[in-house]
């Protein structure tokens, strides 16, 4: 979820609303490879600012959220994912802190039931 990072979004129920709707859609998560040259030829795909992703194995893991037109996200990751969204259950934002002058850290607060 894309917010200004000069202002993060002041309405968090809104916010909370956007990101359970994206969990209930049931995106099912995938994983393909690309190689170190696909990586560097697609910037785009990276996108955090400070973290890159492992290289050195001759591929790169990406983690698909969704599939084909109805994905929400593509991107290199070398961490643990659910195998589908729907495992993740509610969630409601908590606190957003600002780290810095482009870094937010966003507090997840997962929903009984």
């Amino acid at each position: 979820l894309d917010f200004d990072m000069d202002a993060p979004p002041e309405d968090k129920e809104a916010l909370t609303d956007t990101l359970n709707k994206l969990i209930d859609c049931a995106f099912d998560v995938t994983e393909e490879f690309i190689t170190d040259a696909e990586l560097d030829a697609n910037p785009g795909l990276v996108k955090t600012m400070s973290v890159q992703p492992p290289r050195g194995s001759g591929q790169i893991r990406l983690i698909r959220i969704g599939e084909g037109e109805n994905t929400a996200d593509l991107q290199p990751c070398g961490g643990t994912h659910v195998r589908n969204t729907s495992e993740i259950g509610r969630v409601r934002i908590g606190k957003i802190e600002k780290k810095g002058r482009q870094n937010r850290r966003v507090y997840l607060h997962l929903e009984d039931g």
